[in-house]
């Protein structure tokens, strides 16, 4: 699992402003829907040997993936609004790489924000609670002891 959340995270990298000017959101976007699907798998296969319904997973596997989503709608607004020059290659900055380090950096920057700040919040609450409730359910799901297994009546 940890490999998998690692996976992840290191996908931000497909997000930096480079990436994005050749060849666009669409590695991201690979990369994150076999993440999810690679992450559903797991759970749903770790709760079906502890005798547990997979519903759970379903659902928050879906707010992920929402929440991928959403990241990756803001992740390119953003590099759109810091290319000034689109005749000039982009440059690489250490925040690039890191996405979502950037999106809070700009909210801190600017401590008088207004009704931006507050939109950018909840946006980024909207981001971050589905990775928060991903990581939980991990720690229930594997914590769960297996159930024992049911043999077949002999004849």
């Amino acid at each position: 699992m940890l490999a998998l959340y690692f996976l992840a995270f290191l996908s931000q990298l497909l997000l930096s402003r480079p990436v994005l000017a050749q060849l666009g959101p669409a590695p991201f976007a690979l990369v994150q829907a076999l993440a999810v699907w690679s992450w559903f798998c797991l759970h749903a296969k770790r709760l079906r040997d502890s005798g547990t319904e997979i519903g759970a997973a379903i659902a928050i596997a879906i707010l992920y993936g929402l929440a991928v989503l959403l990241f990756m709608l803001i992740a390119i607004l953003i590099a759109e609004l810091m290319s000034k020059d689109p005749t000039v290659a982009p440059k690489v900055d250490l925040a690039d790489w890191v996405v979502m380090f950037l999106f809070i950096g700009m909210l801190i920057r600017e401590p008088n924000t207004g009704l931006f700040g507050y939109v950018a919040t909840a946006v980024l609450l909207l981001i971050l609670v589905p990775l928060i409730l991903a990581v939980a359910f991990s720690v229930f799901a594997f914590g769960r002891p297996s159930a024992a297994p049911t043999l077949a009546p002999s004849r």
